[in-house]
């Protein structure tokens, strides 16, 4: 497998800072299949799954080698990963037993945002521990996924689909308009583990989980390596949207000011085309360091607006900006360019091979990009389950295991912590954590540009100063 499609996938990151998105190899081999709904304004999913042929039970001691039978886990056997070491061989779940119910709502088929990556990953890390890891005590698990398309109504209709599917937990994709959402998974205490935090009602709710520090931890994480590498002036250009503002005003704001930085804020149109003015304004001001929040669309015409004014001013963008077909598509115009990101960069890390691995041989689409945190979102759901039982399982279960959470071992990031405290205002982000990195406009590997930067110290720095 390639380290640099490993690698380039690390970026798991909020809406404003999303992972990187990439295509799968042409010669994958999937194993599992989606089975779509009947036309309702929705569409469901059921991960289903085949098991690798001549799956025996593991009973291999450490004077025993063991055949590798051709599974994922095979080729990773006996490595540390986030439930201990990785089992020798494929152990399938027992398909007779009553599966486990999850759910995933997810944003597609729009032009405001669309990410069926993050179903189709959701789908394969189902379709693995289905497959390999013998689901939760024997007992499968059976994702149903809804689809939104920046539609509030469509947002509640799935999370109505959710209660009468009886799921236990939702694992998060990304649903822009979710504030129709969350009230109706609220009033049924159904948690959502992970995701991409897409507005401020998410980032808010005691019943919501995230791995990442949404955009307030993007914002603060470019903020100090800015003030690290001597900037003065910043400029913080934001898309009028509600969880950007509030990231840009509320927690950047404040975060610059303890760093003793001088920060511009820029609103901008959320359906903007056309990013001069953003760029002349960092330009006229003389600024050191600018910061824009926004992704998509939007990257390419920055960069390339950056190289053609010769702007000083370092350019930091979302993670998403990192994305495989933009990468391309910018040439040299990413040199230098800062993006971050909420999954480690290490290229030998087994936690992000094992992903790659589990796609190539179980994705039937797209999976990479955003997918890394739709993986994530299910491998630590199962954790939880795990830790529950296989006869033990509640949503209030889900919810109790997940609010202890200390320094709790991530899959393919940083560990968390769910005390409602990482983040002032915003309980439910519990791994605010970010990295920060380059790619160079040769195409070679990603270099990091920063170690782990503890954005909660910036938060509670800000709070004092």
């Amino acid at each position: 497998m390639s380290k640099l499609r490993v690698l380039a996938c690390a970026a798991a990151l909020s809406l404003v800072a999303m992972a990187c998105s990439e295509p799968l190899e042409e010669d994958a081999a999937p194993a599992t299949t989606a089975e779509p709904a009947e036309e309702t304004g929705t569409e469901e999913s059921v991960a289903t799954t085949s098991p690798p042929a001549e799956v025996e039970p593991e009973t291999a001691t450490e004077d025993t080698p063991v055949e590798d039978d051709g599974s994922v886990v095979a080729g990773f056997a006996g490595e540390e990963w986030f439930l201990g070491t990785v089992p020798s061989r494929a152990t399938p779940a027992d398909d007779s037993l009553e599966p486990i119910k999850v759910g995933m709502i997810n944003q597609e088929d729009t032009p405001l945002g669309s990410f069926p990556e993050m179903r189709g990953a959701a789908e394969t890390a189902v379709a693995l521990i289905n497959a390999e890891l013998g689901g939760v005590d024997g007992r499968p698990i059976e994702l149903t996924t809804c689809i939104t398309s920046f539609s509030v109504e469509q947002s509640q209709v799935c999370a109505q689909e959710m209660v009468s599917e009886g799921v236990v937990a939702l694992a998060g994709g990304i649903d822009v308009t979710s504030n129709g959402a969350i009230p109706i998974l609220e009033q049924n205490g159904l948690p959502i583990i992970g995701g991409i935090p897409a507005n401020l009602v998410e980032q808010r709710s005691p019943i919501n989980f995230f791995f990442s520090g949404g955009g307030a931890g993007g914002t603060a994480a470019f903020l100090a390596h800015a003030a690290d590498n001597g900037a003065k002036r910043v400029v913080v250009a934001y898309g009028e949207f509600e969880s950007f503002e509030v990231a840009a005003r509320d927690y950047g704001g404040a975060v610059g000011e303890s760093l003793g930085l001088e920060v511009e804020l820029v609103p901008f149109p959320i359906i903007a085309a056309d990013f001069l003015p953003v760029l002349t304004t960092a330009a006229d001001i003389d600024a050191d360091a600018l910061i824009v929040l926004a992704a998509d669309t939007a990257c390419i015409p920055l960069m390339e607006g950056a190289t053609q004014l010769g702007l000083r001013a370092q350019l930091y963008l979302v993670g998403s900006c990192a994305a495989d077909t933009i990468v391309e598509a910018a040439g040299d115009n990413i040199e230098g360019v800062i993006f971050n990101s909420e999954g480690p960069m290490d290229p030998d890390d087994t936690e992000g091979n094992i992903y790659q691995a589990a796609v190539d041989a179980y994705a039937v689409g797209p999976a990479g990009g955003a997918g890394t945190v739709g993986f994530r979102s299910v491998m630590n759901l199962y954790s939880i389950l795990v830790e529950l039982g296989g006869d033990n399982i509640t949503s209030q279960g889900i919810v109790d295991v997940a609010s202890a959470a200390v320094d709790r071992r991530s899959y393919w990031g940083h560990s968390y912590t769910c005390d409602g405290q990482r983040v002032p205002g915003l309980p439910a982000l519990c791994a605010p954590e970010q990295l920060l990195f380059t790619i160079p406009a040769d195409g070679g590997l990603p270099t990091a540009a920063s170690d782990w930067i503890e954005t909660d110290d910036l938060f509670n720095a800000a709070i004092d100063s």
